[in-house]
């Protein structure tokens, strides 16, 4: 285990590309997917065991599920998984057509609805993601074919926005009655007032970047309403106020944050898995923990805690 200045790497995971690190409660294990491996993979806090599931198609989000296993976004569209028992039982494809668009980050909100957005399937082929050089920056397309879809506990499955290029997130308020929603590569993360229906309504700019800022991924809020947002391609962890104040940035040892999660049995602790995607031998030897697993010390407040998928 390797720490340094506000970090630890908690495993060496060599993620390509590193998503949804999520806390389950029922065992203590902090989980994460690697779309491109394809896996879903856990560590548990306790004794610092891993396990990784190789599952039969990418999955790029997992929630916990009330009823067990974990309700997920993956190449079939919306799916039951559950990486002990090694099952994958698709049940619901949002997207017409997978070569304009794929599923990509996805959560619970406050009352156990599933929310997962959508991006532009060609953005993540191999020239695209080819690493030659230091980063990414400016090198994305922004074909604007992704969504934001609500899953309610009954299957009803609802577009709530249209027209985004990178849907990352969401990520909900203490109270479940603001959701945040970055479009990675616009470089723009938005505000919506959430009904109690879960309709969403009075879109806003919440925050807007530069390329030099990196992309706004995926997110995670504390008790404060404070969002913790990763960046792809910035070496930075932002904690930003409800207000959008920037109120505290932690330095990576890597460059590509792509989701933090709260965690542990007080949801004190912080987490973020990173990625390596088209990494070079050269960029490793620069970045040796790419792809890892990191814990994010003293955050100035817990978490959240998870609201499992009712469905």
């Amino acid at each position: 285990m390797m720490e340094g200045e506000g970090w630890r790497c908690l495993w060496d995971a060599k993620a390509i590309l590193g998503e949804s690190a999520i806390w389950d409660d029922r065992d203590g294990c902090v989980y994460w997917v690697d779309i491109e491996a394809p896996s879903i993979n856990w560590y548990r806090l306790e004794d610092g065991a891993k396990g990784s599931w190789a599952t039969p198609a990418w999955v790029s989000a997992i929630a916990p599920r009330a009823r067990g296993g974990f309700v997920a976004s993956c190449a079939d569209g919306f799916a039951h998984v559950d990486p002990h028992r090694q099952t994958y039982a698709p049940f619901f494809q949002p997207i017409p057509d997978p070569r304009v668009a794929r599923l990509n980050d996805g959560v619970t909100d406050r009352q156990g609805r599933y929310w997962s957005g959508s991006c532009d399937s060609s953005q993540w082929d191999e020239s695209t993601m080819a690493e030659d050089k230091e980063s990414t920056l400016g090198k994305f397309d922004t074909r604007n074919t992704g969504e934001l879809y609500r899953l309610d506990a009954n299957g009803a499955v609802s577009t709530q926005e249209r027209n985004i290029v990178t849907a990352n997130g969401p990520a909900f308020s203490p109270d479940g009655r603001t959701a945040y929603v970055n479009d990675s590569m616009p470089l723009v993360s938005w505000a919506y007032d959430v009904a109690d229906d879960g309709t969403l309504s009075n879109r806003r700019d919440f925050l807007t970047f530069t390329p030099e800022d990196g992309y706004p991924d995926g997110m995670a809020v504390d008790t404060e309403g404070c969002i913790w947002m990763a960046f792809y391609e910035s070496w930075m962890l932002r904690r930003f106020a409800p207000d959008a104040r920037l109120l505290e940035e932690r330095c990576l040892p890597v460059r590509r944050g792509l989701r933090p999660a709260f965690g542990g049995a007080d949801y004190s602790r912080l987490f973020l898995i990173t990625g390596s995607q088209g990494y070079s031998p050269e960029i490793f030897a620069q970045q040796p923990l790419a792809g890892g697993l990191f814990e994010i010390l003293a955050p100035p407040a817990p978490g959240v805690p998870n609201t499992p998928f009712a469905g």
